[in-house]
This record gives structure tokens, C-alpha cells and sequence, in this order.
């Protein structure tokens, strides 16, 4: 964000020489008068325009270029590989309920400060399985594995949330 305001205030910066240099190129050709006099008035004045555009083009350009380009060349990295969920969620979406709960297993241990293993993990326990004690193990696992108060908060309404399925499905 601090890189868009940096080129926001370089683009504002040329905006005051680019605009006078295009106002006086205005006036150079709204007074050239016809004839052959007028000729090197009007080119001064065209190349007045070219002097402003080239000036006010470069940030213009950066403006527009960098978040274009980053959909193609990313500016954030990441240290290591990102959790792969698709392989537990595809077994998941086929009733392969305990191979699921053993990627999800494996993913919560290789990426210990990651939320979304545990939240998959209590929701195959109770929505699928329909184990409410396991989900609770699950639960109290994943607090204890995090580390950010903030993420302990979300997992634990999220438990509460996902709990309430267990109970909805039963009085039906």
C-alpha cells in the first residue's frame, strides 16, 4: 500500500510542471495565427505538449503497470511451501472421512500455526462422523498447538459454530 502512495505522490508531484508546460503549449497554439509566422509558434507549442506528456507519462504508466502486473509477477513470497488442502478435501467430498482427518492431521503438524486443519478436522467430527467428543480432542488440541490469542479466539467460535450442527441435526 505504501508503494501506491508513493507513486500517487510522485504522479501529483509532475502534475504541477506537466500541467504548466501544457498550459502554455495550449496558448502557443490558440494564439498561432495563420501564415507562415505562426509556424514556429505552433511547433514550440506542440512540443510543449510532447515535454508535459513525457513528464506526466512515466507515473501514469508505474500507476497502472504495478498492480497489472502483479497478477502475473507477485511481489509477496512466501518462506516455504503454503498447506495443501485439496487432498484431504477431495477424500472428504468422497466420504473418505478418516483419510481426510489423517491429511488434515498431517497439515496441523507441519504447519502448526495454521487454523483451517483444525476448523476441517472438528467439522468432518461433527458434521460427518458426528462425533462429538473427538471434536472436543480436536478442539482442545488446536488451542493448546496455537500461539496467537487471536487465533485461539477464531477457532474456538468456530467450534461453538460448528458445534451447533450437531445439536440442530439432532432435533430434527
Amino acid at each position: 500500500m505504501n508503494n501506491h502512495r508513493d507513486m500517487v505522490t510522485r504522479l501529483l508531484l509532475r502534475l504541477v510542471p506537466s500541467g504548466v508546460l501544457f498550459g502554455f503549449g495550449w496558448f502557443l497554439l490558440a494564439t498561432g495565427t495563420g501564415g507562415y509566422g505562426a509556424v514556429p509558434q505552433l511547433f514550440f507549442g506542440m512540443a510543449c505538449f510532447l515535454v508535459a506528456a513525457t513528464i506526466i507519462a512515466g507515473p501514469i504508466a508505474r500507476l497502472i503497470a504495478q498492480p497489472a502486473g502483479n497478477l502475473f509477477y507477485p511481489e509477496d513470497h512466501f518462506d516455504h511451501p503454503q498447506p495443501m488442502y485439496g487432498i484431504p478435501e477431495a477424500k472428504r467430498k468422497r466420504g473418505l472421512y478418516e483419510e481426510a482427518m489423517a491429511g488434515f492431521e498431517k497439515i496441523a503438524e507441519e504447519y502448526p500455526n495454521e487454523i483451517k486443519p483444525y476448523v476441517e478436522m472438528i467439522d468432518i467430527a461433527i458434521v460427518d462422523l458426528k462425533d462429538a467428543g473427538r471434536a472436543n480432542a480436536i478442539y482442545r488440541r488446536g488451542v493448546s498447538a496455537l500461539k496467537n490469542a487471536a487465533d485461539k479466539e477464531i477457532l474456538a467460535r468456530m467450534y461453538s459454530a460448528i458445534r451447533t450442527r450437531l445439536n440442530s441435526r439432532s432435533n430434527h
